[in-house]
């Protein structure tokens, strides 16, 4: 594999720690505690600066109690995680600027919207 490649594979695993990391409120400092290696190599991990050891994601998925293969699903597809969380990131800035208006009719329109398509989700999952 290109080294190019082999760097984007690992931007993108780390930019999955990173995620799940803060989505779980966990800092990485406590995550550097775990894998007892100093936090600044949590962060080489996560900017994909360096290749973090099949051992080392194996604990990390375990302590943010998730199952290996969601780091790594990405891989086969070639996926950019960092243009997905681009995405994701412009949707939230369009979300808060609606709410932020105090538009209450653009407020419903947005809540009603987004509702509507978690309520689709969430019977999708059950399906």
């Amino acid at each position: 594999m290109p080294r190019n490649k082999d760097l984007d594979l690992f931007k993108n695993i780390g930019l999955k720690i990173k995620n799940k990391r803060k989505e779980l409120n966990i800092s990485q400092e406590k995550l550097s505690e775990i894998l007892d290696v100093e936090y600044v190599q949590i962060w080489r991990y996560e900017t994909g600066k360096i290749k973090i050891p099949l051992d080392y994601l194996a604990k990390i998925a375990g302590f943010l109690n998730t199952d290996i293969n969601y780091f790594l699903s990405d891989i086969s597809s070639g996926k950019s995680v960092e243009k997905e969380d681009k995405k994701l990131e412009k949707m939230i800035v369009m979300t808060k600027d609606i709410f932020k208006s105090n538009n209450n009719d653009l407020m419903f329109a947005a809540y009603k919207c987004i509702s509507s398509i978690h309520s689709v989700l969430k019977k999708n999952k059950q399906e």
